[in-house]
């Protein structure tokens, strides 16, 4: 049998509706970020409004061309020659450094995102 997550129905259900609140008040501040990014931007400020914070939307787009950066430098190691074996192996340490680590976090921005 399956451990019980909340005391009773109607914990579940106030927890379900606090969650779905959160949320959506999460989704009405991004926008509404999103929306004075591009006010900012129309009057040309835009690298003051950023200041280094991304959206979920723009953090995902980030981890995606890592991850197809890692995947490209993979498919070097995979095609090298034995010529100049110390960058590729220079470039293999990164790969196993970074691949895995970039991988979970695309993959859990994509389920954020969705």
């Amino acid at each position: 049998m399956r451990r019980r997550e909340f005391c009773s129905e109607t914990c579940r259900r106030g927890a379900d509706r606090e969650y779905k609140r959160a949320k959506a008040l999460v989704e009405h501040f991004e926008a509404y970020l999103r929306k004075t990014r591009h006010e900012v931007a129309a009057y040309g400020r835009k690298a003051d409004a950023d200041r280094g914070l991304q959206t979920l939307e723009e953090e995902a787009a980030v981890h995606a061309a890592a991850a197809a950066s890692v995947s490209r430098a993979e498919g070097i190691l995979d095609f090298a020659g034995t010529d100049d074996g110390r960058f590729l192996e220079e470039l293999r340490r990164l790969v196993e450094a970074v691949g895995p680590l970039v991988r979970t976090q695309s993959e859990s921005l994509r389920a954020q995102v969705s």
